[in-house]
C-alpha cells in the first residue's frame, strides 16, 4: 500500500510540474532552441510563436495525460487517446521567460473528435486559434481571435467562427463577435466545451447554410439574414466560397470548367448575384453574374447587374461598366422595353 502511494505521489508530482516555470534561452528563439529546455518526459512542444504585446512566446504543446512519453504504452497505436493539446505563454525579460500561464484545455486531445489539425497565430495584440476536427469526411474548422487586454493583463474572447460540413454536404458558416464583457479568456477557455455554453453570449452573429449547387438554398440562406448584420457577410460568403460553392455543385463526371449554369437555375443564381452586389460583395457578385452571362447571353438583366458591379468598384472599373450597360440597353431596345431601363444608367452613358 505505501509503494502504491508513493508511487501514485511521484506520478502526479511529474504531471504537475509538466511545464518548466521559467526558461533562460541562450542564442536565437526558435522551436528547436526553445525546446530543449521546454521538453520533459510528459510535456514536449509543437509549436512556437513570438508576442510583441506583451513580450514572450507561446508555446502550443502535446501533454501525456498518464505515465510519460517514454513509456511504451505512448509507443501504441491507443496512445493518442492519452495526449493532451495545450498553450502556455511566457513573459520575456532580456533572455529570460517566465510561465504566465498554461490551459491544457486550449485544442482538443490529440485524436479527441478526430481532431486533425491545430494552429497558432500571433499578431501585434492578438492571438489566432483554428482547429479542424469532424468524424465525417468533410470535417469542422474552429477559430477563436482572443485580444490582450492591458487593464487585465489577459487575452480576452474576442470573435469566433466555425465551419463545415455534414455527411450530406450541407455547408455551414457562423461568424461571431463578443463584447468586452465577455468573461471568456485564453488562459482558462475550454475549446471542446465553449461551443456548448450557453452563458458565452455573442453581440453579434451571422449565419449560412447551403449545399454547393443548390442556388436556391443559397439564395434563401442570404435572404434569411437579418439586413443589420450584412456587413459581416464576408465572414461567411467571398469570392473563394463562391467559387467553392459553384465547382462542388458540379457533378463527379464533369469537368472544372464547366458551367454549372442551366435554364432552372439560372433565376436563383441571378439573383444570387444581384443580392451580393447591393450587399457591395462586388468580387463574389460578379463570379455569379459571369457564369449566367456566360450561359445566358441574351439575359439583359445581368449585364445590368454586372454593370452595377463595375460602377461600384470606382473610375478605374467604369469602361468594363460602359460596355454592360450598353449591352443592356440594346438587348432593352431589342425587346422594347426602353421605358424601364433606368435613368440613371441613361445619364451615366450620356457622359461615359
Amino acid at each position: 500500500m505505501k509503494i502504491y502511494l508513493f508511487t501514485l505521489f511521484v506520478s502526479l508530482t511529474l504531471l504537475s510540474a509538466a511545464q518548466p516555470r521559467h526558461v533562460r534561452l541562450i542564442g536565437a528563439v526558435s522551436a528547436d532552441n526553445f525546446a530543449a529546455y521546454f521538453n520533459t518526459d510528459t510535456v514536449q512542444l509543437s509549436q512556437l510563436n513570438t508576442s510583441k504585446t506583451p513580450a514572450g512566446v507561446f508555446v502550443a504543446y502535446r501533454k501525456a495525460d498518464t505515465l510519460n512519453f517514454k513509456h511504451e504504452f505512448y509507443k501504441s497505436f491507443g496512445a493518442e487517446d492519452y495526449i493532451r493539446v495545450g498553450l502556455a505563454f511566457y513573459a520575456r525579460k532580456g533572455n529570460d521567460y517566465q510561465l504566465s500561464f498554461k490551459n491544457d484545455n486550449a485544442f482538443f486531445c490529440a485524436s479527441c473528435n478526430n481532431m486533425s489539425y491545430y494552429d497558432v497565430n500571433t499578431s501585434r495584440d492578438t492571438v489566432s486559434i483554428s482547429i479542424s476536427w469532424g468524424p465525417n469526411a468533410h470535417g469542422q474548422n474552429e477559430g477563436y481571435c482572443f485580444v490582450y487586454r492591458p487593464a487585465t493583463k489577459r487575452w480576452q474572447l474576442a470573435e469566433r467562427d466555425n465551419s463545415g460540413s455534414d455527411d450530406e454536404g450541407t455547408c455551414s458558416r457562423e461568424y461571431m463577435t463578443y463584447s468586452k464583457n465577455i468573461k471568456v479568456y485564453l488562459d482558462d477557455y475550454n475549446a471542446e466545451s465553449l461551443s456548448y455554453d450557453s452563458t458565452v453570449v455573442s453581440n453579434q452573429r451571422i449565419g449560412l447554410s447551403y449545399k454547393p449547387g443548390d442556388y436556391a438554398a443559397l439564395l434563401r440562406s442570404l435572404k434569411e439574414i437579418p439586413k443589420n448584420s450584412l456587413f459581416l457577410l464576408p465572414r461567411v460568403f467571398n469570392e473563394h466560397t463562391a467559387k467553392y460553392f459553384m465547382e462542388n455543385g458540379l457533378d463527379e463526371d464533369q469537368p472544372d470548367n464547366t458551367n454549372p449554369i442551366h435554364g432552372k437555375n439560372v433565376l436563383s443564381a441571378n439573383e444570387i448575384g444581384y443580392f451580393l452586389e447591393q450587399a457591395n460583395q462586388l468580387d463574389a457578385a460578379q463570379i455569379f453574374l459571369d457564369k449566367v452571362i456566360e450561359r445566358f447571353p441574351e439575359r439583359e438583366v445581368a449585364y445590368l447587374n454586372r454593370g452595377d458591379v463595375f460602377f461600384k468598384r470606382g473610375q478605374s472599373s467604369f469602361k468594363q461598366a460602359v460596355k454592360d450597360y450598353r449591352t443592356y440597353v440594346a438587348l432593352m431596345n431589342k425587346r422594347g422595353l426602353q421605358a424601364k431601363i433606368p435613368q440613371r444608367v441613361v445619364k451615366f452613358l450620356s457622359t461615359h
